[in-house]
């Protein structure tokens, strides 16, 4: 037996036995669960950087601790954190819907005296990091004080503290600005070497649809350096700007500073004006309690530091558990409600949340399937209770497909007489554009990435890596010439490869003409800014993707007003996924042979990078066609 049998053996039994363990375990783990949790969460309660709220008034002269060591999510859950199977700890989540509500809340919160940024690393899209900074100028427009304070900045985590009154770090930490730049991993060779062939389609004229690139090329084309030059300036004008303007310099000086590396030790931070002074914690505290900050009755000569998820829900531990024992003993807390009498009256506005790469079928919350959003809409629309409706998107596109399925219920969502409001975060680029442009009104931020309307098809066949690496050979009969077309181990040619390249034309098309009619415009002039070029928001305002700027909290207030509605509730749809069953899933699957590989010492872009491939190469059929976003933006 060769090597590549033997592999395949030991993987599918070890994969097999991982199942089977896992789900024996689990009538083990749930038992002990409830029990156990209160001990683990133990250290994590008043007074620590993860306060996830252990009940309790908040004390007048409190000072909002922000640490932004939680992932930024589009939706928050009123329960802020998650059990991670890799390593059984609970990880904290911050929702921007809530954050935004919560810093309008907070300044006028008697109670919250001002806040202390301690940020060492924020990571995310510029889009949403900018909304999250725009909430906290607000806040100190309200006058309340801000103080930002850290071991070590990270560009992402600087740029956010730049908003504070006061800038400080530690005098032995550091400072990293190396400016932005960006980089895309290339598999082609990784793929010849194993023997798989990508065979890729494009739109006619999809120029600028790179994200097949990787699959074809080593390298960047120019129109793909083009386009990421263009994100980039965008970006620097932004963050540049804000960090330029908070610290009195212009974008000349603070570009001159980062080309040179000027910042080097936390002298030269000091000295060249990037910080207001270097401080030891104790130091910090000192300031924080002459700023009329209370002393934590526990940590004598320290400021009193409120959490923000105990800020957020200071009873979300007690709702866990009261949940989690609803979950087990099958009671889903609905109760019987009495129907009205007579017409019910519109007033409430929708808040769908589509959130994640588009594919067929139910998704999550973390993907956008397209029948659970498509259902969301329709829900929507049929609810005698819903007068308006605010599509949240945050996607880098997907499924052909399953866009147009979503795209179909906006279409009819208008056609009931509901005005529908696209609200674009980070992303709402190629399918996550297509699901957007048929609104009344689309807002975005100026670092939205969006536009990408093109499309491709990776069609990918195996047969040097099943026949050589591993020894299977393959052979059957045909009653037709092509019946086998689709075959995994030959690639996709002649006749064949021409009805699939019609088919991309067909759909490009579709995708251009659905554009043209939401937004008002000539097919032509759609497919002159098309051709799977992104833009950023600012950008797709002036040639006419988007309608303006404004966040999610804006898109709210226009869709009430285009219905007429003064005072009006909040919905959100889909309904959330529940935390526990999340879990369950998570503890069950094979999925987490990532955190295997991570823990064999493969680097966590390197996981992410076999993980794009092998998405790609078990699509399901019908979402062979991609509307998607050419590659990741992260800014750290």
């Amino acid at each position: 037996m060769n090597f590549g049998k033997q592999f395949l053996a030991s993987l599918l039994g070890s994969t097999l036995a991982m199942v089977i363990a896992g789900s024996l375990l689990i009538f083990i783990f749930v038992g002990a669960l409830v029990g156990g949790l209160t001990s683990a969460l133990e250290g994590v309660g008043e007074g620590s950087e993860m306060n996830l709220g252990f009940g309790g008034d908040i004390e007048e002269g409190s000072v909002l601790h922000l640490t932004f060591d939680a992932p930024l999510a589009e939706r928050g859950m009123e329960l802020p954190f998650t059990i991670q199977f890799g390593s059984m700890e609970p990880e904290t989540q911050m929702g921007l819907n809530h954050f935004l509500a919560d810093m309008e809340r907070a300044a006028e919160d008697d109670q919250i005296e001002g806040i202390l940024i301690q940020a060492d690393m924020v990571s995310g899209y510029p889009s949403m990091m900018g909304e999250v900074r725009d909430a906290l100028a607000e806040f100190k427009a309200s006058g309340k004080w801000i103080v930002a304070w850290s071991e070590i900045y990270t560009q992402g985590a600087y740029w956010m503290s730049s908003v504070a009154d006061e800038v400080y770090l530690h005098p032995e930490g550091g400072m990293d600005m190396r400016g932005m730049g960006m980089e895309t991993t290339f598999y082609k060779r990784m793929l010849e070497d194993l023997g798989v062939e990508m065979t890729v389609v494009r739109g006619p004229d999809n120029t600028y649809k790179s994200a097949v690139e990787p699959y074809l090329r080593n390298d960047l084309s120019e129109a793909n350096k083009e386009q990421l030059m263009a994100l980039l300036e965008d970006f620097w004008a932004r963050m540049g700007g804000d960090i330029a303007a908070a610290r009195g310099m212009s974008i000349d000086e603070l570009d001159g500073h980062i080309n040179n590396l000027s910042v080097r030790l936390t002298a030269d931070a000091l000295a060249l004006g990037f910080v207001d002074g270097l401080l030891y914690e104790d130091e910090l505290h000192a300031l924080l309690l002459e700023k009329g900050a209370a002393e934590d009755e526990d940590v004598p000569s320290h400021a009193l530091l409120l959490g923000y998820s105990q800020y957020h829900n200071p009873d979300s531990f007690e709702d866990f558990i009261t949940n989690l024992q609803a979950d087990l003993e099958g009671d889903d807390g609905d109760e019987d409600e009495e129907e009205a009498d007579g017409e019910e009256e519109a007033n409430a506005v929708a808040i769908v949340f589509a959130v994640g790469g588009i594919e067929s079928g139910e998704g999550d919350d973390a993907t956008i399937g397209s029948d659970r959003i498509a259902g969301a809409l329709r829900e929507a629309r049929l609810d005698p209770e819903i007068g308006a409706v605010v599509l949240r998107v945050n996607s880098p596109g997907g499924s052909a497909l399953a866009s147009d399925v979503i795209w179909r219920e906006t279409v009819l969502l208008k056609e009931a007489g509901k005005p529908l409001v696209a609200s674009m975060s980070d992303l709402a680029a190629s399918g996550g554009y297509y699901i957007s442009c048929a609104a009344d009104h689309i807002l975005a931020q100026p670092n939205t990435i969006t536009g990408s309307i093109g499309v491709f098809g990776v069609l990918p066949s195996a047969g040097k890596l099943l026949k050589e690496r591993i020894g299977l050979d393959f052979d059957g009969v045909k009653l037709h010439d092509h019946a086998d077309a689709a075959s995994m181990h030959k690639p996709i040619q002649g006749k064949a490869l021409e009805a699939v390249n019609e088919s991309v034309t067909s759909i490009y098309d579709a995708f251009i003409g659905r554009v043209a009619e939401g937004r008002g415009m000539t097919v032509e002039a759609v497919d002159d800014i098309a051709r799977g070029r992104v833009w950023t928001g600012q950008d797709a305002m002036e040639n006419g993707l988007v309608d303006g700027m404004g966040n999610l909290q804006d898109a709210v207030e226009m869709a009430a007003d285009m219905a007429g509605m003064k005072n009006f509730d909040l919905v959100e749809y889909p309904e959330p996924i529940d935390p526990f069953e999340q879990f369950i899933a998570e503890f069950t699957g094979v999925a987490q042979m990532s955190t295997i590989a991570e823990a064999a010492g493969v680097p966590a872009d390197a996981v992410e990078a076999m993980m794009e491939v092998e998405a790609f190469v078990n699509l399901q059929a019908k979402d062979r066609v991609q509307a998607r976003l050419p590659f990741h933006i992260r800014v750290y």
